[in-house]
């Protein structure tokens, strides 16, 4: 199997922590986590949205890419804290060339939220340390050309009754050849319970034959780098694009189609006018860019013209 990198983004915000009947006074904390299934070789970034500088106890951390949300104090019932905490997870994941929009599809993304608490203000100076008492999942149920637009609230258990709203968007951002090093799951690991093995580079092996297809052979050392690949190869190439930039080209219009149906719904909201663009169009010029590329030019460089095409064009963008 060759494999193609993708990368996801996911923004979440933390809005209003809401006790409704917390049994305990004193200090509070949400962490943030993003899992992805370890069966997916992927690679995970965590940032805060507009952080500059050093963080402290009234400000959000990252800590082992969880985002830990500032410390917060409870003293009465009904009390309600405003967070808006914003937080960006990016997912760089490496997925099957030929079922690219199916793997996305079958992708198990969940955001984990965890309640922690402390009494003691000493805890405060280490904490990391801070104990969970209450934790929540959610199952993101992500589509390459929607996205993902939620929010919902979200309750800790009866023992530890609270709320907190959140809101989660996702994107597709980027299809492209592998371009990180990632940890793949060595043998017996199930749900991240085994080793991560760095390994060798498999997808790059039989990259070339993901874009040309089955019926590619790679020249000789004596064909050098005048091989030309053949006009089947040549036809199964410019699918191969074409259905990378198709798929890009929605999830760039799926975004589009949720931010002009909020700012309809929220006329109040920054009203920033954003270019519509035209899949259809975009998609015809993307492929004709790519096929008046010279047949005869040799396979090695019309395998980096179909990246620089499909990368470097502004639509795209």
């Amino acid at each position: 199997m060759s494999e193609v990198q993708g990368t996801v983004e996911f923004s979440v915000e933390l809005h209003k922590f809401h006790n409704v009947d917390l049994f305990q006074r004193g200090y509070y904390q949400i962490r943030a986590g993003l899992k992805i299934p370890s069966r997916i070789p992927h690679r995970l970034f965590a940032t805060i949205a507009g952080q500059t500088g050093d963080s402290s106890l009234c400000s959000a951390c990252v800590h082992e890419n969880n985002v830990y949300s500032r410390i917060f104090q409870i003293l009465y019932r009904n009390e309600e804290i405003i967070l808006n905490e914003s937080m960006n997870f990016r997912v760089h994941l490496l997925l099957d060339g030929e079922r690219v929009e199916d793997a996305l599809n079958e992708a198990d993304f969940q955001l984990k939220l965890d309640l922690h608490f402390t009494d003691s203000e000493q805890q405060l100076r280490d904490v990391p340390a801070i104990p969970m008492i209450s934790s929540r999942t959610l199952c993101l149920h992500f589509h390459p050309r929607r996205g993902l637009h939620h929010h919902v609230p979200v309750m800790f258990d009866y023992f530890h009754l609270s709320v907190v709203s959140v809101t989660v968007h996702a994107s597709l951002v980027a299809l492209h050849q592998p371009l990180i090093s990632f940890a793949r799951p060595g043998k017996g690991s199930w749900l991240g319970k085994g080793n991560l093995e760095a390994g060798p580079d498999q997808s790059s092996m039989s990259l070339e034959n993901l874009v040309f297809g089955a019926g590619y052979c790679k020249p000789t050392s004596s064909e050098g780098s005048f091989y030309v690949p053949s006009e089947n190869c040549m036809q199964h190439a410019y699918k191969w694009h074409k259905d990378l930039c198709l798929l890009l080209l929605n999830a760039q219009r799926g975004l589009h189609t949720y931010y002009t149906l909020i700012m309809n719904e929220i006329p109040d909201l920054p009203q920033l006018k954003l270019e519509e663009l035209s899949v259809e169009e975009t998609l015809s010029q993307l492929c004709m860019e790519l096929q008046v590329f010279p047949s005869s030019e040799p396979a090695h460089r019309f395998f980096k013209s179909i990246f620089q095409v499909h990368w470097d064009s502004p639509a795209i963008h």
